[in-house]
């Protein structure tokens, strides 16, 4: 009896530690869900009026990769709690599409261009002749092999000598080209009938901010919105410290790096929007049958106030097209796509990348293949 008694008692008490560490299990497996849907929430909410609250969008990669560790631990520990993480995520599954789309057709900037498809490309240049003079040749040769129909470049300032021969070389080969005044430039195998420029509020608001052009398309006319919004304002060691963040399994750390950042993001953030509503009201403006392309340097992750609000407007191109995060920013400690190809619902996309094999700037370009929808 005394051998049974104690069999029983340690078999309680096995059962008991084992309830508790899923109890604890599942705690913080709902704590990184609720952050996880708090990043999503945050899209929606105005940066204007809650600057630091809407940086919380960066973390999303890491609360979702948390999330993600759940599974197996699940698959161990305690199969039927794998509806936690499952269904948590699925109920912000458009958010993580929006981020890490799977589209496993997707090709390569390399690939041939499908046929009856325009190529756009967006890129932020960084303004090669003066950051990267060296790399001007390859620049240079670049956009004229390219084979784009519409090329968007930021921080590109046409006006300096050195890219003379640049800009004939494209008139030679039938583009026709236009500055917003600014830094915002465009190449169009298409005739652009206008270009306004709207510079940001800051005091870099010749190169914070975004130009409209109108292209002359076949028989439509073309609104091409070119934008660089207000830029993040980190160094390297900052963008050290959110890699740091994004990687460590220290809540606490990753706690105080995000304050960090919150803080150190919140005034860009707030231009941002302003930047953004402007965009979407002059969107808002525009009739219904209105062809539209915006595209440029938003200087944020697809989770975030200002991606989303045009998302909501317009079809991502990466989202339709692209294949996993699609890093943009060519810089090792800040792995993000934070340049997009938007266009309206009158236009499809067959594909969509991020070209990494140039490194002449401190961006990749962004390509897109778009067809107009038959009626």
């Amino acid at each position: 009896m005394t051998q049974v008694g104690g069999n029983k008692k340690k078999k309680d008490s096995s059962s008991w530690i084992s309830r508790f560490l899923v109890s604890l299990l599942l705690g913080a497996n709902l704590v990184t869900l609720v952050l996880l849907w708090g990043c999503c929430a945050t899209t929606w909410v105005d940066p204007v009026h809650h600057p630091r609250m809407a940086v919380l969008g960066l973390a999303f990669p890491a609360f979702l990769l948390a999330n993600l560790v759940f599974i197996p631990l699940w698959v161990v520990c305690k199969p039927r709690m794998l509806v936690v993480p499952v269904v948590g995520m699925l109920l912000c599954g458009g958010y993580i599409l929006d981020y890490f789309p799977l589209h496993f057709g997707s090709t390569t900037a390399d690939s041939a261009r499908p046929e009856g498809t325009l190529r756009i490309i967006s890129w932020n240049v960084h303004n090669p002749a003066v950051d990267n003079p060296e790399g001007l040749p390859e620049f240079a040769d670049y956009l004229l092999t390219c084979d784009a129909d519409v090329i968007c470049l930021q921080e590109f300032a046409s006006t300096d000598s050195r890219y003379r021969e640049l800009l004939d070389g494209m008139t030679a080969k039938g583009y026709h080209q236009k500055s917003d005044g600014h830094t915002r430039y465009v190449f169009s195998r298409y005739p652009i009938l206008d270009a306004t420029p709207v510079t940001g509020t800051s005091k870099e608001a010749a190169t914070n901010g975004y130009a409209i052009f109108s292209l002359q398309a076949d028989n439509d006319t073309l609104t091409l919105v070119n934008c660089h919004l207000q830029s993040i304002g980190m160094s390297p060691e900052d963008k050290g410290k959110y890699a740091e963040a994004l990687h460590s399994l220290d809540r606490s750390e990753m706690k105080a790096e995000m304050k960090f950042l919150s803080e150190k993001l919140a005034s860009p953030v707030v231009s941002r929007a302003r930047q953004i509503q402007a965009i979407t009201a002059h969107l808002d403006s525009l009739p219904p049958t209105r062809s539209v392309w915006l595209c440029g340097d938003f200087n944020d992750t697809p989770i975030s106030y200002a991606y989303q609000q045009i998302s909501r407007r317009l079809c991502n191109a990466h989202r339709k097209a692209g294949r996993g995060v699609g890093i943009s920013y060519n810089e090792e400690n800040f792995p993000v796509r934070i340049d997009h190809i938007f266009f309206s619902h009158d236009w499809e996309c067959s594909n969509a990348c991020i070209d990494n094999q140039i490194h002449v700037s401190d961006h990749f370009p962004a390509i897109a293949h778009l067809r107009k929808k038959q009626k």
